[in-house]
């Protein structure tokens, strides 16, 4: 591949400086280019796979001691966090007989589940709905769309009451599916409130009202969080 081979063959035809060559001339040069492949090929190429390897070793080495490390950091950070929170006094501890009672209430698996079998009764109206469905058919479905929309704005009510409004949106473990939880009732009132101007005097675009009904198809994001607390 490197052309030593042609190489080599040039080196044995050669006679002299400024001589006509003579195929197979030195037939003993063949020591010297053997050699020489052999301690280059194999013996310089395996020194510097060699180096490779062991600085690879030495840096994965290093690196998991980091790693190592780190995650001993880490743990002692949690245990320290763990230690700070048992000493303290539980964030619920000044409520009101009331508040508590709230709170004993949202942080239930029952309430959950409640939730859960509200939001279930709610996908089932939602796939109830299809094009020129009867008025009474379309008034139930309407009140039953108020029903649940009351039952979630209560539940998150009931949430920022029992936890406070920085726990309940920022400092709890799932602050995140309480925020998703107040954005889907948000959708809802203001699907609502669109549906109620749709009048002549306030014309709105017919397709925003069913952008708004496509969106309480979010509602079903809440069985996500329910799921992982009912396993817990």
């Amino acid at each position: 591949k490197d052309g030593w081979v042609n190489i080599m063959y040039t080196g044995l035809d050669a006679v002299g400086v400024d001589m006509q060559p003579i195929e197979n001339y030195s037939q003993w040069r063949l020591l010297y280019f053997i050699s020489f492949l052999l301690l280059v090929g194999f013996f310089v190429l395996n020194m510097f796979v060699g180096v490779v390897v062991e600085n690879f070793h030495r840096c994965r080495e290093e690196q998991e001691k980091e790693e190592k490390a780190r995650r001993a950091a880490k743990r002692a950070k949690k245990l320290e966090k763990k230690r700070r929170k048992m000493r303290e006094p539980p964030y619920y501890s000044q409520y009101s007989k009331a508040r508590l009672f709230i709170h004993n209430i949202v942080t239930s698996k029952y309430f959950d589940l409640a939730i859960a079998a509200v939001i279930g009764l709610n996908v089932v109206t939602m796939a109830m709905e299809f094009y020129k469905m009867p008025k009474e058919l379309e008034y139930a479905l309407q009140i039953f769309n108020y029903f649940f929309t009351a039952v979630f704005i209560l539940e998150s009510i009931m949430k920022i009451v029992a936890l406070g409004c920085h726990r309940y949106f920022q400092d709890s473990e799932e602050f995140r599916w309480n925020q998703l939880d107040v954005f889907i009732v948000i959708l809802s009132v203001v699907g609502i409130v669109l549906e109620e101007m749709k009048s002549d005097i306030i014309p709105i675009n017919p397709t925003i009202i069913r952008v708004m009904r496509v969106l309480r198809i979010a509602r079903v994001l809440k069985l996500l969080k329910m799921a992982k607390g009912i396993r817990a």
